[in-house]
């Protein structure tokens, strides 16, 4: 048996579990707590870069002067001709054949407009708004003109808080990132299961390495990996079959999780396609789906996103949801720049809720990343991909964009105590 490292862990979860479901509730309230939270941290950050000669203004205040130089505080919103509309859907007007949805609804012609909790101005200027996004809040340093738009000279974003210093202790302890298990085409890669298995339990000849592992973080799409494909049919025993394949791969998925979890701590995320509530936060599943592995304390089931601390280091990711719905409605080329796009805005999920489905907060919101995260990362991406993100005042975080195992075979592993990650390929196919 290999001896493992052991080291603190707290679970920082709780903001992500839902105390109530009150479903009546409008989503203003969301993004009001999101402007009064961000523009409280924001303040501070925009009077030490610019000087606090700069006056801060409210929108009401320009009154349509020109020639107002100042800073306005507010919330993004892009006016995208594309975006998917209900509305527009429904309308009688346009009783056309539907046209198939598009994969990106970002245009160059795209507005983008800054508001607060009153009022709403057009910006122009230095910045590209291709690359921003619906509900990121910002520090906008400029000037009215006569036109009526706000000539953006700088912009400024929370970046993510302060971050406590890592304290290194020469030894490695390995954080395992796992994603997309899409237990239902499991058949095609279960060999590639089985030496993943091997692996965590140091039976490869890895047995220092295995040691150093610490965890295993599982982030989503553990069943099921893509939508079902909806086939018209008037046959129940269709429906039938995809529930039973359903309960069939969440008790093999049962049986991974245990023999996992007798080797190190597990944590299971729902994802976008498994059996678990749709909106985020996702609530982490009922231990009754994993009986066998619900009696081991090694195991857990937790929120997504996710956030814990293992000794010092700070832990935060998703199940991917919120970087795939950024690549949609923004130009950013990749998941790993949508995923640093998050970081830098000081937010894990701002497009909800316009376009990414959440519960609707009336009290607070708990997508703020009000502390920077030493390892940031997205679940279900196409391909690996990490990078080395250096903030302001020496914050450094890890960015991990983890693979999909039933796409590549393979897991990023992380080291806590110098942020190095690799990827680790189990692809029977692999050279």
């Amino acid at each position: 048996m290999t001896n493992r490292l052991e080291t603190k862990y707290e679970n920082l979860s709780s903001i992500f579990r839902l105390k109530g479901h009150d479903y009546q509730k409008q989503f203003c309230h969301l993004y009001a707590h999101r402007l009064a939270e961000m523009t409280r941290l924001l303040t501070p950050l925009a009077q030490k870069k610019w000087g606090s000669k700069e006056p801060i203004k409210k929108l009401c205040e320009l009154r349509g002067e020109q020639d107002v130089h100042c800073i306005l505080i507010g919330t993004i919103f892009k006016h995208q001709a594309h975006k998917p509309s209900i509305l527009r859907d429904i309308s009688e007007e346009n009783q056309l054949a539907p046209q198939p949805p598009r994969q990106n609804y970002s245009d160059p012609e795209d507005k983008i407009v800054l508001e607060d909790e009153l009022q709403r101005v057009r910006l122009q200027g230095e910045l590209n708004g291709q690359l921003l996004a619906t509900g990121v809040v910002c520090a906008a340093l400029g000037g009215t003109d006569s036109d009526g738009f706000f000539n953006v000279e700088d912009i400024l974003f929370y970046e993510s808080g302060p971050q406590k210093p890592l304290t290194p202790i020469k030894r490695s302890r390995l954080l395992v990132l796992a994603s997309g298990l899409d237990q239902l085409q499991a058949h095609k890669f279960v060999e590639a299961l089985n030496l993943f298995q091997y692996w965590l339990a140091g039976s490869l000849g890895n047995n220092k390495e295995a040691g150093s592992m610490v965890r295993l973080i599982v982030a989503g799409n553990s069943v099921r990996a893509s939508a079902m494909a909806h086939v018209p049919t008037l046959q129940v025993a269709r429906t039938q079959a995809n529930a039973n394949d359903t309960v069939q791969a969440v008790s093999q998925l049962d049986q991974w999780f245990a023999s996992w979890a007798r080797s190190l701590p597990v944590d299971i995320m729902p994802g976008a396609y498994d059996p678990a509530n749709f909106m985020l936060p996702q609530q982490p599943f009922h231990k009754c789906m994993f009986p066998q592995a619900a009696q081991l304390a090694t195991f857990q089931a937790v929120t997504n996103p996710y956030s814990c601390r293992l000794d010092e280091a700070l832990v935060v990711g998703t199940s991917g949801q919120n970087v795939s719905d950024l690549l949609r409605s923004t130009s950013l080329d990749s998941a790993m720049e949508a995923l640093r796009c998050t970081l830098t805005w000081g937010h894990v999920a701002p497009t909800a809720p316009d376009t990414l489905a959440c519960y609707p907060y009336i009290d607070s919101d708990p997508f703020i990343l009000r502390e920077c995260p030493h390892v940031y990362y997205a679940g279900n991406c196409e391909s690996f991909a990490t990078e080395l993100h250096e903030g302001a005042e020496g914050k450094r975080t890890r960015l991990v964009c983890v693979p999909s195992f039933s796409k590549t075979q393979s897991v990023a592993v992380v080291d806590l105590d110098t942020l190095d990650c690799r990827m680790v390929n189990f692809s029977v196919d692999a050279e």
